[in-house]
């Protein structure tokens, strides 16, 4: 759906409201998005990110920067370690 890398956090918002609108609907529910690390097809490496529906059928792909995945690696650190720590402090409370 894009050829060219998406190198920044403008450029991944619009490919997502270009994905919505050929989706026809939020891609934010019912889907899975992932940010993925590997080996092209033709042999280079590189990141991408991919957004599947609840049928694990692939809706969109684009390549993104190193930054970028770096970027969102970081941030589903940070949403891991939060959730982590909420349901610590939810137990606490529950005890």
């Amino acid at each position: 759906m894009h050829s060219k890398i998406i190198e920044n956090h403008d450029e991944l918002i619009h490919w997502m409201r270009l994905v919505e609108n050929t989706y026809g609907r939020s891609i934010l529910t019912d889907t899975a998005i992932h940010f993925v690390s590997g080996t092209y097809d033709d042999g280079t490496t590189g990141h991408m990110i991919e957004i599947f529906d609840l049928d694990d059928a692939i809706i969109a792909s684009s390549a993104v920067s190193h930054e970028l995945a770096e970027f969102a690696n970081k941030m589903n650190s940070v949403v891991q370690q939060q959730g982590s720590q909420s349901l610590a402090a939810s137990r606490a409370v529950m005890h």
